[in-house]
């Protein structure tokens, strides 16, 4: 399993850059004032999250615990613009603002990037921020937060630009991602808030997820109708109605196989899954919206690390190949061949046997 966090090009292009630009920032730097977090009164947080929508709920604790250690500051969080409405709706920061970040969309167009960085960096400068964290260890992200002009910031220079932060800290790869977050927020003294019971909605049906962000994460269709087959003989059963499940789902019609659907928004997805009994996705953003909830979930991982994003939660099981990935493939980190190998029969055994442990709970 791969435990890198970026491809080996993008860390020797962006450390390449790194050094050439290093003079200049050491310089700029000299003109902004050293502060300590003990002398300052914590007004403002800034939290830079905009990558998917995922990754801004994996880092909801890391937000409770800041608004915890400092709860009359304003904290602002900075995400996507397709994980807007469900951080404003689940209140996750007391100003949330939505981006689209060219370079997290693979779009390499400079002017795009430089005419987004600006405009942002000056609207969030003005709020006079205190503290700022990013959590990726991404150059880019490292200069967006230094544009801001944070009186301290904390963050991974794992690509480079190490200069960009007050107090840059170093990246331990093998860490799951929230894990990663907690490390950074623990240097000013934030606990880690344990998490909730695990709610065992009985009388709910089964979730089947097939969305991705990346067809290389993607489960084949026949795998799925397969597992969706096995499952609807003694369960309910709805399938997301996405992109994904779009050809799925008229497959199953034309084989006269009867399911249940949801069809609505990101926000009406959320308040519905949370009275569902069991969530079946990829390595997505489903299977960290069912831990967000606290509903048991199934997450089924080709090539890359589970232990990097998989879902936390108590009842958080996944499913991968059982050997390492030996394929030619066209990605640093997935592989479209390790997720074909990964039988639906062996996705219902898991989810049966977890269907048996919510049983025995209840």
């Amino acid at each position: 399993m791969n435990n890198d966090l970026y491809s080996l090009k993008y860390r020797i292009i962006s450390h390449v850059i790194s050094f050439i630009i290093y003079p200049f920032f050491v310089v700029f730097n000299l003109f902004r004032y050293s502060y300590k977090i003990n002398d300052i009164d914590v007004k403002v947080i800034l939290v830079n999250e905009y990558h998917r929508i995922g990754d801004v709920i994996i880092i909801s604790p890391i937000l409770k615990s800041l608004k915890k250690k400092y709860p009359k500051a304003e904290l602002i969080l900075i995400t996507s613009k397709q994980a807007e409405n469900l951080a404003i709706h689940h209140n996750l920061a007391d100003t949330i603002i939505g981006i689209n970040a060219p370079w997290t969309n693979w779009d390499w167009s400079l002017k795009k990037w430089w005419s987004k960085i600006i405009f942002f960096s000056k609207v969030i400068r003005g709020k006079n921020i205190d503290l700022a964290f990013s959590f990726k260890g991404d150059i880019r992200d490292s200069f967006f937060l230094w544009l801001t002009k944070p009186k301290i910031s904390f963050g991974y220079s794992f690509t480079g630009g190490k200069y960009f932060y007050t107090d840059p800290q170093l990246l331990i790869k093998s860490y799951h991602q929230q894990e990663r977050a907690y490390k950074l927020i623990e240097k000013i003294g934030c606990i880690i808030i344990p998490s909730s019971n695990i709610n065992y909605n009985i009388d709910g049906g089964i979730v089947i997820h097939p969305g991705s962000s990346d067809s290389r994460r993607a489960w084949p269709d026949k795998h799925w109708i397969d597992l969706i087959q096995m499952l609807n003989k003694k369960e309910k059963i709805y399938v997301v109605k996405v992109k994904d499940s779009i050809p799925i789902l008229k497959k199953l019609e034309s084989q006269k196989i009867i399911v249940k659907t949801f069809s609505g928004s990101l926000v009406d997805y959320s308040n519905w899954v949370k009275n569902q009994k069991l969530v079946i996705g990829l390595d997505s953003m489903a299977g960290h919206l069912a831990a967000f909830h606290n509903i048991p979930s199934i997450t089924i991982f080709g090539s890359q690390n589970p232990k990097l994003s998989i879902p936390v939660s108590k009842k958080s099981i996944l499913v991968k190949p059982e050997l390492n990935c030996y394929h030619k493939r066209n990605h640093w980190r997935l592989c479209k061949k390790c997720m074909s190998l990964i039988s639906s029969q062996k996705v219902f055994n898991e989810t049966v046997n977890l269907l048996n442990e919510i049983k025995n709970q209840t």
